[in-house]
């Protein structure tokens, strides 16, 4: 259930966070033009920018979205193409799209007028043969249109899992690297040859998790920053050819996984706690232990567990920012003329990438431990 105050709440910070990317952005271009045009830096870019062309036409560069069916994918793609892009929203088979087509119909006029569209297309990020029919089907719809080169690959496609990593069977933990990981990998390499032609950028996104480290995120947080370290590397890597390549950063946001899907899994949860359950993910799984939970971990754990359950609930209710504001962090990615390494967006995610830039490390250590019941 929805709690008003904290939906206000809610509000109020996403608004901070849209004036403060403003302001990081005007500090940005400044250093930006600056590194440019005294020490020969990174080239100043806009060609990833939607615009009305001279005979009255728009000129709608291309982005694929993976993982649109619902979440933050399926905001991205509804407000980059009310933005004018030409969209690519894609998700891993066609019960999933059916999703896409109902949320894009109610806003196929507004879309149009902005002179964008959205194209609902199935790519299964686990399966290297989908990714691969998927560049060949963007490439053939795009069919070398010079208004609608592709310049941008969002990486969204992903889920988030709260559990103790000793209990964490190995299975679970591969999984979620398969998806949030090695998927990325691949899409970025099948992407990587367009991309390289329309000197385009790709968006993958990560999770302040990735830099927070909170207990019973490990595989999570590993995977995160494995993803962002890779990016921050890879994009060094692709500077030469023009690509670019950016983390987003997101706190805590309401999707149908941080929301329905995860609420469903902890209600499993309790019921299924003497059954070796510890823990849940946001497709609204389940986990459980292969053996059974020794009461020395079972007492170390279980407070951890209940800390995590009032704090995703607080989420759901409204303390998470919804979709949408990541969705126009995406935005600003794709714009930016000179690409950040990464973007945050939420208040909890700022403050927690404050809190590791400033704190000693044994006091930030030793805060956490305290808000978990490890100490």
């Amino acid at each position: 259930m929805s709690n008003p105050i904290l939906n206000v709440f809610s509000m109020f910070t996403v608004v901070l966070n849209r004036v403060l990317a403003y302001l990081d952005r005007a500090v940005h271009y400044a250093s930006g033009y600056i590194l440019y045009y005294v020490f020969n830096g990174l080239k100043p870019q806009t060609h990833t920018r939607p615009r009305k062309t001279r005979h009255g036409g728009f000129y709608a560069p291309a982005v694929v979205v993976t993982g649109a069916s619902e979440g933050i994918g399926l905001a991205t793609a509804i407000h980059l193409a009310n933005k004018g892009y030409t969209v690519f929203a894609t998700a891993p088979d066609d019960a999933e799209l059916s999703k896409i087509k109902s949320a894009v119909g109610e806003q196929t006029n507004k879309i149009q007028a902005n002179g964008g569209s959205v194209h609902p297309a199935v790519i299964d990020v686990l399966s290297p043969e989908s990714v691969l029919h998927g560049v060949s089907h963007v490439e053939a719809i795009l069919a070398g249109d010079p208004d609608r080169p592709l310049v941008g690959v969002v990486n969204n496609a992903g889920y988030c899992m709260i559990s103790p990593m000793e209990l964490t069977p190995e299975s679970d933990v591969r999984r979620i690297f398969e998806l949030d990981f090695w998927a990325y990998v691949s899409v970025v390499r099948a992407f990587l040859p367009l991309i390289k032609r329309n000197k385009g950028r790709f968006i993958n996104v990560g999770s302040y998790g990735g830099y927070v480290n909170p207990p019973l995120w490990a595989p999570y947080c590993a995977l995160k920053a494995a993803l962002e370290g890779m990016t921050r590397a890879w994009r060094l890597e692709l500077l030469p050819f023009g690509v670019g390549m950016t983390t987003i950063r997101p706190g805590w946001t309401r999707t149908g996984g941080v929301g329905p899907k995860m609420g469903t899994a902890w209600d499993q949860y309790w019921d299924n706690v003497t059954k070796g359950a510890v823990g849940v993910d946001s497709f609204g799984r389940v986990v459980r232990a292969e053996g059974p939970v020794e009461e020395a971990e079972e007492k170390v754990y279980r407070p951890m567990i209940d800390k995590w359950y009032k704090l995703t609930h607080a989420a759901v209710e409204g303390a998470a920012q919804p979709a949408g504001a990541v969705a126009a962090t995406v935005h600003d990615a794709l714009t930016d003329r000179f690409l950040q390494p990464y973007y945050t967006a939420g208040y909890d995610a700022l403050l927690g990438q404050m809190a590791r830039d400033l704190t000693p490390e044994n006091v930030y250590e030793y805060s956490m431990a305290k808000t978990f019941g490890a100490l």
